[in-house]
């Protein structure tokens, strides 16, 4: 019998941590405003700390405004930092932006936040859950020689207690409501079926559409498309109509 044909749909997503550590790593190296004495030319231990500690500022400057570049939401404002950052932050250091443009941002769509906000990602954009979890299976196996049935037995005790732990928190989510959206309406349908968590991302999107001359177009809808939950605009209908959440409106994840 043949097996039936099926499509798996994802999206890879790159360490915006490691991919800053390496711009980091180049601007460093590239980025100097003086250049690097050689060994045989003797310099001043005032000039060189001065020098140093100008590069350190600039690299500083340089890395800040990498991370606008990283955290920029939309297409339009990443052309407008982009163009800050080449033009006017670099503007001395053609080789790094060269490097920069032609071998990290040949690959943006993969970690620049106005393309991975178009994913269903549930703020997962790095790999620090993937790192704590591994971090913690280390602290439980405490060696690297032991043999595979001590290590599965630690594993296993490990996953336990992440399962009782997540069972906890929603445990309380659904035994205990938040006092502040105990009283309110409109979060009366969620009450105990959604995490604390998730409430709390739409009471922020709730006091977003509450701010004067909010309008649909200045919402974006990130968090619809990247959490599942409520975005502001959506919001701003509801409270307009004082209709409350429905559980059918949040993702099932």
């Amino acid at each position: 019998m043949p097996l039936p044909k099926f499509s798996l749909k994802y999206t890879i997503y790159f360490a915006i941590f490691h991919i800053e550590k390496n711009v980091k790593a180049k601007c460093i190296t590239n980025c100097r405003v003086n250049a690097k004495p050689s060994k045989a030319k003797v310099v001043a231990k005032h000039v060189k700390e001065a020098n140093d500690e100008k590069h350190c500022e600039n690299v500083k400057k340089i890395v800040k405004a990498w991370r606008d570049v990283v955290n920029s939401p939309t297409e339009g404002s990443y052309a407008i930092v982009w163009l800050t950052f080449k033009e006017e932050v670099c503007e001395p250091f053609s080789l790094f932006v060269k490097y920069v443009e032609t071998t990290v941002l040949n690959f943006k769509k993969h970690f620049v936040r106005a393309w991975t906000n178009t994913y269903f990602h549930i703020g997962c954009r790095t790999i620090n859950i993937v790192e704590s979890a591994h971090a913690q299976l280390k602290r439980y196996l405490r060696s690297s020689v032991g043999d595979l049935t001590s290590c599965w037995d630690e594993s296993d005790k490990m996953l336990k207690n992440q399962l009782g732990e997540i069972q906890g928190s929603f445990g309380r989510s659904i035994n205990v409501m938040v006092h502040k959206y105990k009283k309110n309406k409109f979060f009366s349908e969620l009450e105990g079926y959604v995490s604390r968590a998730a409430l709390g991302f739409i009471d922020e999107e709730l006091q977003c559409s509450r701010t004067f001359g909010f309008a649909k177009e200045d919402c974006g809808c990130v968090q619809m498309t990247t959490f599942g939950l409520p975005c502001a605009c959506i919001i701003a209908e509801k409270r307009k109509k004082k209709f409350p959440i429905l559980l059918d409106e949040i993702h099932p994840n």
